[in-house]
């Protein structure tokens, strides 16, 4: 992805989840739906470590806005 997403490009479920990542900084994988899981990982907003998702900076910027 070439730019960071806006809001309402997103499903208010996927928002949620990418709060959920963000306010913990590291989230166990199986904690989100896994259709919002991969979504949030093609748009470049989590990215997968060590069995777990983490914000990116561009992730981080979405969900505070």
């Amino acid at each position: 992805m070439d730019r960071i997403p806006r809001q309402h490009e997103l499903t208010s479920e996927e928002i949620s989840a990418l709060r959920s990542v963000v306010a913990g900084s590291f989230m166990p994988s199986g904690h989100i739906n896994r259709f919002q899981r991969e979504r949030l990982l093609e748009l470049g907003l989590i990215y997968s470590a060590m069995g777990g998702l983490v914000p990116t900076p561009a992730g981080r910027i979405l969900a505070r806005r």
